[in-house]
């Protein structure tokens, strides 16, 4: 019997909350009707006053979430080691953000946090003590454009291992498991002038080679081949090259190695269509999940909010409630 449960991230939810479709409450009670039982939240998004929200904001929250009934699942922090224009914070400046965005997390209640992809290893390392006392998880998420084998990523996984504590572990992003282009990525990108001949040739490297990035990237630049080139037409043709390998094609197996250590999922989503995503087959994940043994949640990351025109209606209710239902269907089918 499966043990994977399902949750929502407000993240998905930004068009609404942003155009006041929906407030913080009825976020929250929109989420516990898709069937999700577990909300991921981003703090600086949708908690006023954060990093320094009052009291008040935190009982509201609080009060808010008892009454969905949800569990608090994740909250989705960051350091804004580019805070200034002509340096990068000191990485006792970044320690000093991270226990700040530590502490409101434990005050909303929740004891995990998904650290963005750039998080420093030293800096995650010097602040270990500190969310070990506050009894919360620091766990890096492993990002598409930044899977596994990207030295970032596999530089703070060596501090993770060496370290050994149970308040460490990774967030796994389904936008690494892409095993095509996001049509929506396309279609937003002609409407910017992109040449069509170029999404074409996008799409069939995706194919013969599994994604774009294992291609592009070559000794930490992102080289395009000749017969690409020869296509494009303007600086949109470039910017598009450059973003399509932010859909990985990473191997599900890789899941195996890194099981003890995966604490929650993003389910990255831009595109449900018939009752499947176009560009991640959620059936192989959920299966490869329940094989290694997962038990956490599995969170709606809808993120193709972002390739809607300007002047575009963004169904991010609709698109989160077809992808709960998929969820839904994928875990019973699995117990």
């Amino acid at each position: 019997m499966s043990g994977i449960r399902t949750s929502v991230s407000l993240y998905s939810l930004q068009d609404s909350y942003a155009r006041g479709r929906v407030d913080l409450a009825s976020a929250l009670a929109f989420v516990a009707d898709t069937g999700a039982t577990g909300v991921e939240l981003i703090s600086d998004q949708m908690i006023v006053g954060t990093p320094f929200p009052t009291d008040e904001t935190v009982a509201a929250w609080r009060t808010a979430l008892d009454a969905s009934g949800l569990a608090p699942v994740c909250n989705d922090i960051f350091i804004n080691s580019t805070l200034y224009a002509n340096r990068v914070l000191r990485p006792r400046e970044q320690l000093e953000l991270l226990k700040r965005d530590l502490d409101v997390s434990a005050r909303l209640g929740f004891d995990l946090v998904r650290l963005v992809s750039d998080t420093s290893a030293e800096v995650t390392l010097a602040a270990l003590p500190y969310a070990e006392g506050l009894g919360v998880t620091m766990a890096l998420e492993v990002h598409a454009g930044m899977s596994f084998d990207s030295p970032g990523t596999a530089g703070w996984i060596a501090m993770m291992r060496a370290a050994q504590s149970e308040r460490l572990g990774l967030v796994v992003d389904t936008g690494i498991f892409c095993h095509r282009h996001p049509r929506v990525s396309t279609q937003y990108f002609l409407g910017l002038g992109l040449t069509p001949a170029v999404a074409t040739r996008i799409d069939e490297l995706f194919a013969e080679h599994g994604d774009t990035m294992r291609l592009f990237s070559q000794g930490g630049q992102m080289v395009f081949p000749d017969d690409l080139t020869a296509l494009f037409s303007g600086p949109v043709d470039g910017e598009y090259a450059f973003f399509s390998t932010g859909y990985e094609n990473t191997p599900l197996t890789v899941l195996d190695e890194y099981a003890p250590y995966i604490r929650h999922v993003h389910g990255k989503f831009f595109e449900m269509t018939g009752g499947e995503e176009y560009s991640i087959d959620y059936r192989a994940v959920v299966q490869a999940l329940h094989g290694i043994g997962y038990t956490g949640y599995i969170s709606s990351e809808y993120e193709g909010n972002r390739f809607v025109p300007v002047d575009g209606a963004v169904d991010d209710q609709g698109q989160v409630r077809a992808h709960q239902r998929l969820l839904s269907q994928l875990v019973a089918e699995v117990e």
